[in-house]
């Protein structure tokens, strides 16, 4: 029979001798309440990402109502969301190490879905392009106090796992983005065509594409709620502190010695960051673009092309983020150090040779089946880099690193890839029909890019992990 007790708040008082509990042992939350809070911020995850990506399912309706051209679509879906997005997330990460982390995300959760709610009544390209950057100064405040949160949840060597199903969230946000949104925009033609439509209260009268933004904006409003069944946890530092029998407790890591550690450590950082922000880029721009290549290119319809767009997202995202994070502890736990950006070179492997393929496949579902590779391991090496990063730095300054490291992500990867795309398309091959060379052009090279950047900081990032990890 087990000796340990729990406290209210789900931590425990005498824990188990086990070696299966030596997470309780540390002072950590229950299990059972870890993995709750792993699922629950997931499902937030999942509602981000279709709130950023359903703008690439309305690329049609959006382009015909406001008479846009691709760039100025691209800019909704990139410029004008990754502005705030990565520019606040620096602040939020560094409010991350010293506020309460779930009420932090809860705020930009109401953020982003309020303005969410307000694109459905947007009538001009600027009012949409200025409520999409409150979207993204919302959005900021999830990723770096969640990489934060669950770091104080689990021990280090059992991190990649939940850490993986919580990434979990945006293959799950873009498929759904994909499946559902084709769905949710046939509900919405169905209500706009009614004969009373616009003698309804509020949203009368307003088109699909719009409502179909007001019903995500308006779920993620509510769904706020649920956050406040997440309890803050006592940090490692405290633990350690506590273990002591002192009372003294340190906060954030001050900026000098947070500058300090980037400058001492800056090549297995630096590998990892600007490697990353490459796999981003050729990731957001393929995401953003693919429904438009599959219906330029093949003569497919928007909504058949979503459909099964977002079945392989699924299928490929999901497999890709739970393989890599289930490998990772499976290396990290044999003794192998450095697991998880091994895990990330593997997925920046595996994607490069069919992100160069599938834009130039010969069918539809040729192109569909080379993109489950290239989804699969860009989906693993997200997941392993997120779990990369929480040991990659001491826990006082994790939320402002982690903000940073989605700072130079989204901003290279969300700000510049759709435009990138849109670009080559518009001004280099001057042909709308053309966008299959953009893609490969620009996906493939990106990810070769990233890895040798990534592979050449490996050997400093392993070296820096064995050291921190005897002073955890």
């Amino acid at each position: 029979m087990s000796n340990e007790t729990m406290t209210s708040d789900g931590f425990s008082e005498k824990p188990s001798e086990s070696v299966d509990d030596s997470a309780r042992e540390a002072g950590y939350p229950s299990r059972s309440y870890s993995w709750y809070v792993v699922v629950l911020l997931m499902c937030f995850y999942v509602l981000s990402f279709m709130d950023r990506q359903i703008i690439a399912v309305l690329i049609e309706p959006i382009k015909a109502d406001l008479l846009l051209s691709d760039v100025q679509v691209s800019l909704l879906g990139g410029l004008s969301f990754v502005l705030f997005y990565s520019v606040a997330g620096i602040f939020v990460g560094r409010l991350a190490d010293s506020v309460n982390r779930p009420l932090l995300i809860a705020g930009g959760v109401f953020i982003w879905s309020v303005t969410t709610m307000l694109c459905g009544f947007a009538g001009k390209f600027w009012h949409l392009l200025i409520l999409r950057m409150g979207v993204g100064l919302g959005e900021s405040a999830l990723m770096p106090s969640t990489i934060s949160l669950i770091s104080d949840y689990f021990p280090p060597k059992k991190l990649a796992t939940p850490t993986s199903v919580f990434m979990l969230g945006a293959p799950i946000g873009i498929g759904l983005s994909f499946v559902g949104g084709g769905y949710l925009y046939g509900l919405a033609e169905d209500m706009a065509s009614a004969p009373d439509w616009s003698d309804f209260p509020i949203i009368g009268g307003i088109v699909a594409w719009k409502l179909v933004l007001f019903f995500l904006g308006a779920l993620g409003t509510l769904m706020t709620l649920l956050l406040f069944t997440i309890r803050e946890p006592k940090s490692p530092k405290y633990r350690k502190a506590n273990n002591r029998k002192t009372s003294k407790v340190d906060g954030a890591a001050s900026i000098p010695e947070i500058k300090a550690y980037f400058s001492t450590h800056w090549k297995a950082i630096g590998g990892l960051y600007v490697g990353m922000s490459f796999i981003s880029l050729a990731s957001y721009s393929q995401a953003f673009w693919d429904i438009s290549f599959l219906t330029r290119t093949y003569g497919w319809d928007a909504a058949t092309g979503s459909l099964w767009y977002g079945v392989v997202q699924l299928v490929a995202g999901l497999s890709g983020m739970a393989g890599g994070g289930y490998l990772s502890d499976r290396l990290s736990n044999k003794g192998v150090e450095g697991a998880s950006v091994i895990m990330v070179l593997v997925g920046v492997g595996i994607a490069i040779p069919f992100s160069f393929a599938y834009p130039l496949a010969s069918s539809a579902d040729a192109a569909l089946y080379l993109m489950i590779l290239a989804i699969f391991g860009n989906n693993m090496a997200f997941a392993c880099t997120a779990s990369a990063l929480q040991r990659l730095f001491p826990s006082s300054m994790l939320g402002l690193a982690a903000g940073v490291y989605f700072f130079l992500s989204n901003a290279v990867g969300i700000g510049m890839g759709p435009t990138a795309v849109a670009a080559l398309t518009d001004y280099v091959f001057a042909d709308p029909e053309m966008i299959r060379y953009s893609l490969t052009s620009i996906g493939g090279v990106a990810r070769v890019l990233a890895f040798i950047l990534i592979f050449m900081g490996f050997k400093h990032y392993r070296k820096l992990v064995v050291e921190l990890d005897k002073n955890r």
